[in-house]
């Protein structure tokens, strides 16, 4: 199946093609979309629930997730729509709304590395200054420091709103962004981490328990910076290429290009499944949030049903068999059984 669609604007024409590739992209895209809401919004969930969770470290992993929500909700339909046109131009999308795409995952893709900093940081203080680090870190320093990087974030958004896609500017934008939100943090991040590993090895021994506890979560935060380089690195390499090289975009194929994209995106959706496998504490949180929505659940059907079957019967045959049930066995628990097996075998009596 290959049909390609011309839409008419007031400006321009709007190409789509509909064939199974693009269906495909489209579809996982879609759930792609699904389960970074649905994981996010667990963590998120988890976090104004359990107490126990509302750690400093754990306000900059809440930000990472509010950063990946919003590539769920802004990023990905629009790049959903964007499956269907081969990435010919021009893109089946208003300017303006190609502009805000474009300008949003700048936002968030900034946010999410920031965000990856500051979780570092915060390692690196629990670790290498443990009797001092909440004289450093107070919970009003965490929320100054996610409401810096989240201002940075909206700046770069700012800057790159106004400039046009081919523009000589739009280019310098471009090397700017890939050293301010990636090169730099990234090798912030790799000083950080050889820093802590580095007292972890000395001073392991002599602290114990707890220090493990804080090593620990240092390789969990270790496992989503490593996704979020798998994931990241081949877009900011290719925005490199188109930085230096306006014709790279032609000469790089669709499906490569489109697969670059898919490992972005798909970040946002793996943060919370490595909490959930990585993280003890989040595990249980986890479990605990599901298991009170299946009890939750199953509490309303059984109710439900109760309800269904009383409804069926008199006023004053329920109130027969319910003394009767009661003055038999003593137990008020078993009333519902023995109303329903009397009603039988009056039926049964009725009958015959």
């Amino acid at each position: 199946m290959n049909n390609s669609t011309v839409v008419e604007t007031d400006n321009s024409k709007i190409n789509f093609h509909v064939n199974s590739l693009n269906i495909a992209s489209a579809c996982f895209v879609a759930v792609l979309m699904l389960l970074t809401l649905a994981g996010n919004i667990t963590v998120c969930v988890c976090f104004y629930r359990y107490h126990e969770l509302r750690t400093i470290c754990n306000y900059f992993i809440i930000s990472l997730s509010v950063s990946d929500i919003l590539v769920a909700l802004l990023a990905m339909p629009i790049w959903l729509v964007i499956q269907f046109s081969d990435l010919l131009r021009p893109l089946p999308l208003p300017a303006g709304l190609q502009l805000l795409w474009s300008s949003t995952d700048i936002l968030v893709g900034t946010a999410s590395i920031l965000n990856l900093v500051a979780v570092s940081f915060d390692r690196y203080l629990a670790i290498t200054k443990p009797f001092s680090y909440s004289e450093y870190l107070t919970s009003h320093r965490a929320i100054k420091i996610i409401a810096a990087l989240w201002v940075f974030s909206l700046t770069l958004f700012a800057v790159r709103f106004p400039l046009k896609p081919e523009s000589t500017q739009m280019n310098g934008f471009q090397v700017v962004t890939v050293f301010l939100a990636f090169i730099i943090p990234l090798l912030v991040m790799i000083l950080v981490y050889a820093k802590i590993y580095s007292v972890a090895r000395n001073q392991a021994l002599r602290i114990g328990r707890n220090y493990a506890r804080d090593i620990k979560a240092t390789k969990t935060i270790a496992i989503v910076i490593g996704a979020f380089l798998i994931c990241w690195m081949p877009f900011f390499i290719v925005v490199t290429m188109f930085a230096f090289d306006g014709n790279a975009a032609g000469n790089m194929k669709i499906p490569v290009f489109k697969a670059i994209k898919w490992l972005e995106y798909l970040n946002s959706c793996l943060n919370p499944m490595i909490y959930n496998f990585t993280n003890r504490a989040f595990r249980r949180a986890f479990k605990k949030l599901f298991r009170s929505l299946c009890s939750s659940r199953n509490c309303y059907s059984s109710g439900h049903l109760n309800n269904q079957s009383i409804f069926h019967k008199t006023k004053a045959e329920t109130m027969s068999d319910s003394s009767s049930s009661i003055s038999q066995n003593g137990n008020i628990c078993n009333t519902g059984n023995i109303i329903l097996q009397e009603s039988d075998d009056k039926m049964q009596g009725s009958n015959v």
